[in-house]
């Protein structure tokens, strides 16, 4: 299923279960096969207000745009890290997005991920993007620049390219492998981080099939702690969260 089909099959979100519906549409989209989207997934929902936030925040792009539902979040992130727990910006922008695509009162709010951000930081480090929590500077500035290629890349007036059809045109580009040795030395260093969360999510997945499921969790998170110390609260930020 590519984007146009996922967005397309997504309904209008009018109660929770909408949104639920969309919320896992945008997760099936952007997780793709990978084993452990249905974990990740399912670990965002398993709290009971999450229903409620995630109406909470497509009744605010509805109303007010993307960037303001992304503004939401960060503010209610500051007020408590439990809202969306789980929840990224990498993949609540693809929520974001999937909520905006189709508005026609506002533009599409594209997704701010770990590709966007390589490509900032290589073709316009003078626009340095936050995307490991939820930075709303960083997302204001990604749309604004959006924005202004959109217009740029359109040619005549009323001719403007959408900014969802240049944010994956820095997708595909970003997403490139390309054959240079220190890139790809310092790509692959920064995919074993990524891989990180990935693994211990995997061992969550398969721990409840163990005797003892209770100490399994227990001491994967013992050990997830090694890598990701409880006390860093930057920005509400939950590391190793995609």
């Amino acid at each position: 299923m590519d984007r146009t089909q996922a967005i397309a099959a997504a309904p209008d979100v009018v109660d929770e279960d909408t949104a639920v519906q969309v919320f896992l549409l945008s997760m099936l989209w952007g997780y793709g096969p990978v084993g452990y989207g249905p974990f990740r997934t399912r670990r965002v929902l398993e709290r009971a207000e999450a229903k409620s936030e995630l109406l909470e925040v497509a009744q605010e792009a509805k109303q007010a745009g993307g960037l303001a539902a992304f503004e939401l979040i960060a503010d209610r992130r500051r007020q408590s890290r439990s809202y969306l727990k789980w929840l990224g910006p990498a993949f609540g922008t693809k929520y974001i997005y999937f909520l905006t695509a189709q508005d026609t009162k506002h533009r599409p709010a594209p997704v701010m991920d770990a590709v966007v951000y390589r490509w900032f930081r290589t073709h316009v480090p003078n626009r340095p993007l936050i995307v490991d929590f939820w930075h709303a500077p960083s997302y204001r500035m990604f749309l604004e620049s959006l924005n202004e290629w959109s217009a740029g890349l359109g040619g005549e007036p009323g001719q403007e390219l959408r900014v969802d059809d240049v944010e994956y045109l820095i997708f595909a580009e970003g997403n490139r492998f390309e054959d240079n040795a220190e890139w790809r030395e310092s790509w692959d260093a920064e995919q074993r981080v990524l891989q990180l969360p990935l693994l211990f999510d995997q061992l969550r997945s398969q721990a409840g099939a163990g005797t003892q499921p209770e100490r399994a969790n227990q001491l994967i998170s013992e050990l997830e702690s090694l890598f990701n110390p409880a006390d860093d609260t930057e920005e509400g930020r939950t590391p190793y969260v995609l």
